[in-house]
């Protein structure tokens, strides 16, 4: 029984590469498509319909309880212990019994933060949210909280004083950058286009070079329509052979219209005989054939087994492209299993100029036109 030997098969770069260019327009299609769909989502939301919101800023001065002032360093009250401050209980309770805001402790919370600059002693508070005005007032309230209440709680610190206030919120200036956004979607959508079509050309059993079905499947291949030793190949492999079945593996394919395409391109070879079998009918009888005959393909009349028996030799056409390899390991075990044994094959619809690129590169000129 036949095996076959994809994992064998060596991996072809140049192949990969070819197939990667032709499927270039691909690419950037993709690519700009993924360009408009993420980054435009992204300017959509940030600048189009971007929520505007307004920041009321505070800042004090610290009086710590040490010494001396080089000891300030030694009391941990940083950013994160300022942010954790305006986040308890203790703190939103005492703004919300100052000011009716109609907050509740949740949206207060993500209104308040607090930054710390390089200086210890010098604390800020921001106080952010879609009304100014409001604002405003939650600041002015919080300046109250941080210079009466809050120092009583903790023992680090003496006292605290307002150094700016807060009689303002301008409007927040947000940090959206469309053209970074852009720039990342379009590399982002390319890097994943490119590795889910190398994933599809590494896992698929597509065939486009004539030299695929001998190293896969071990069939002697005369090449495709348009390869110049077609009819020297035909005329080798089939030699002293009265007649030659010619059938197809895939189903769409018309084994008549392949006949008559080998007899126009190699009328010295392929001498045609019409029969019924020619004329893509299943065979009704077993009568001996001579010459070059068409047979319907033995996956969707398995009767025609019986005619490729008695040929001398068999030419089985593969359409080139993607899932054919699938269906000339079905075709060719089941004419195995019949004891109907292949000559050659012969590969169709072949892009001639993948084929070209691959065996035969553009060489380099100089400038006098020399290569």
């Amino acid at each position: 029984m036949w095996e076959g030997s994809y994992g064998k098969e060596p991996f072809d770069l140049r192949l990969t590469v070819l197939r990667m260019v032709r499927q270039l327009h691909v690419i950037i299609g993709c690519t700009l498509a993924g360009t408009i769909l993420f980054g435009g989502g992204y300017y959509l939301k940030n600048v189009l319909q971007a929520e505007k919101l307004y920041c009321a800023e505070s800042t004090y001065h610290v009086e710590y309880d040490v010494e001396e002032e080089k000891d300030v360093g030694t009391v941990y009250i940083n950013a994160v212990t300022w942010n954790t401050y305006l986040d308890s209980d203790t703190f939103l309770d005492a703004i919300q019994e100052r000011v009716q805001t109609g907050m509740t402790k949740s949206e207060l919370t993500e209104a308040l933060s607090a930054v710390l600059a390089s200086d210890l002693r010098v604390p800020s508070t921001k106080v952010t949210t879609d009304d100014p005005e409001l604002c405003v007032r939650i600041a002015q309230v919080l300046e109250q909280v941080m210079t009466d209440v809050f120092p009583e709680g903790i023992p680090e610190i003496r006292s605290i004083s307002v150094i700016d206030s807060a009689t303002d919120a301008p409007m927040v200036e947000m940090d959206v950058r469309p053209g970074r956004a852009f720039a990342l979607s379009a590399v982002l959508s390319c890097f994943f286009v490119v590795v889910i079509l190398l994933l599809k050309e590494l896992g698929d059993d597509s065939i486009w070079l004539p030299a695929a079905i001998g190293k896969r499947y071990g069939l002697k291949t005369a090449g495709t329509f348009e390869s110049p030793v077609l009819e020297e190949n035909l005329r080798y492999l089939f030699e002293g052979m009265r007649n030659v079945a010619v059938c197809a593996v895939q189903q769409d394919m018309n084994p008549a219209q392949l006949l008559e395409e080998l007899q126009r391109r190699c009328p010295e070879v392929v001498q045609k005989q019409y029969s019924e079998a020619a004329r893509g009918q299943c065979p009704e009888n077993e009568e001996k054939r001579s010459g070059w005959f068409a047979v319907p393909s033995p996956v969707i009349c398995p009767e025609s087994c019986r005619v490729l028996r008695e040929a001398d030799g068999i030419l089985l056409a593969v359409k080139a492209g993607s899932h054919a390899g699938k269906q000339l390991e079905y075709t060719k075990e089941f004419l195995e299993q019949q004891n109907c044994k292949i000559t050659a094959s012969i590969l169709c619809n072949a892009d001639e100029r993948l084929i070209r690129s691959y065996y035969f590169p553009e060489r380099k000129r100089d400038k006098g036109g020399r290569t």
